[in-house]
């Protein structure tokens, strides 16, 4: 007798049960509905603000920065970096190319 003949096989029978019956031989873990959460990490519900990449502009009080809106296109004037609402009504993120 070989090595292969000696070994024990598995249940043939127990396969045979599950498929006349429509069942897999997998457990099925059961989930409720309000944990699962399936790709939120991957497709977040809010969608990524719109990034306008500023232009210093030295005014003779301040430092001020000058953007181009990514929705009206328009030159826009903030005198900090961050999130902002021009007044046209977009909302963006004012930030520095490489800086996050």
């Amino acid at each position: 007798m070989t090595t292969n003949a000696e070994t024990p096989r598995m249940m043939a029978g127990a396969l045979r049960e599950d498929s006349a019956v429509g069942a897999s031989s997998a457990a099925i873990v059961p989930q409720a509905t309000d944990d699962a959460h399936q790709g939120d990490a991957l497709f977040p519900a809010d969608p990524a603000l719109p990034i306008a990449r500023p232009v210093p502009v030295q005014t003779s009080g301040r430092l001020e920065f000058a953007a181009r809106c990514p929705e009206c296109r328009t030159w826009h004037r903030h005198v900090s970096l961050g999130e902002k609402d021009a007044p046209c009504g977009a909302h963006y993120r004012l930030e520095f190319k490489g800086a996050a």
